[in-house]
């Protein structure tokens, strides 16, 4: 049985992928279906006459209410949900793919500078990264076109990028800060894989570079490379998180008043963690729902993917203890009592 299916005979990555999968397909077909169109409800009025302040409960509206703009937040999650896990996917495979390349060219020919790269790489670690895409990214990204005052008369300042500029912008600059410390893992392993005794007999058969990545170090790094990757969209939607909190959204934002008249952040893709940044003042309001919401989605995001690559690492445990039970049980049925070398006789018939 091949690892495919062993992976979707397990329970943990099974339902993970089933969650992740059925979240992402129930936003594509709400826009196929329904051009993702989000219902709002306009200002309500008490008996009195009175208006009832949004946004609405969950009582009102269940299952989560509405926002300050009268949406339903189940719709407004329903459609965010496909640019949060392709935004995610997307980070993720141009922080582990570039890697895979840069990783092998650092072992191979770099040999002699793979210790101090790996070094400054290293001291990378301890600089936060939130903080060092926040610092790219602000000046980057910026959405509001200030004034500045030159020479006592006031101009604009630098006008802001079109919306697909501000997106590619900010998935390249979120997966190429951990491109380095991935190239560095990726090269170790292969390290470890190198000082392997039948890698030394491929080179003394003639093995190409190229035939040991292929066909030698290939069946042992793929593995590696998926627990990798599902780490990597983990660690993205946790950065992506971190980032809407301190006010960048992917794409950005615009601004909009609400049922009474104040003016507000949106978030153009409505992605989760967008969201969160927009709803993470409700939590010092009497509406602290509205930013568990998004919180409890990104939490079951999360576990999800934590589950899937739990179940790998049980399955790939699992295929290695296979490989080496049948050496062990021979050796348990030799018997005890042979000559030299006649225990390597009865191996090779």
């Amino acid at each position: 049985m091949n690892l495919m299916k062993k992976l979707l005979l397990n329970k943990l990555f099974l339902t993970g992928f089933v969650i992740i999968s059925g979240l992402f397909l129930v936003s594509i077909f709400y826009f196929i279906v329904f051009k993702d169109h989000i219902p709002t409800t306009s200002l309500l009025f008490a008996a009195d006459g009175k208006p009832l302040p949004a946004p609405y409960s969950f009582k009102k509206f269940p299952p989560f209410g509405t926002d300050g703009f009268g949406r339903h937040l189940l719709i407004v999650m329903i459609v965010g949900t496909k640019y949060t896990i392709a935004a995610a996917l997307i980070i993720t495979f141009l922080r582990v793919f570039p890697s895979i390349i840069f990783g092998l060219i650092l072992h191979f020919y770099f040999n002699k500078l793979e210790r101090p790269i790996k070094s400054m790489v290293d001291s990378l670690n301890y600089f936060p990264m939130t903080l060092l895409a926040y610092l790219l990214l602000n000046v980057i990204l910026i959405q509001d076109v200030s004034m500045i005052l030159v020479d006592g008369a006031l101009v604009e300042g630098a006008q802001p990028l079109p919306y697909w500029n501000r997106v590619v912008l900010f998935i390249i600059i979120l997966a190429s800060l951990f491109v380095p410390t991935n190239s560095v893992l990726i090269a170790n392993e292969v390290k470890i894989i190198m000082n392997k005794e039948f890698i030394e007999c491929s080179r003394v058969l003639g093995a190409t570079n190229w035939r040991i990545v292929s066909k030698h170090i290939k069946p042992f790094l793929v593995p590696q490379i998926a627990i990798i990757f599902i780490r990597d969209f983990i660690q993205s939607l946790i950065l992506m998180s971190h980032l809407a909190v301190l006010g960048l959204f992917i794409g950005g934002y615009y601004f909009r008043e609400d049922l009474f008249g104040q003016t507000q952040k949106v978030s153009l893709s409505n992605e989760w963690a967008g969201l969160l940044g927009m709803w993470w003042e409700f939590l010092w309001t009497t509406y602290p729902w509205i930013s568990f919401i998004p919180i409890l989605f990104i939490t079951i995001l999360i576990l999800s993917a934590k589950g899937m690559m739990e179940g790998l690492k049980v399955e790939l445990a699992l295929m290695d203890n296979l490989r080496e039970t049948p050496l062990k049980k021979e050796n348990l049925l030799l018997p005890e009592n042979l000559a030299p070398f006649e225990r390597i006789r009865n191996y090779s018939k």
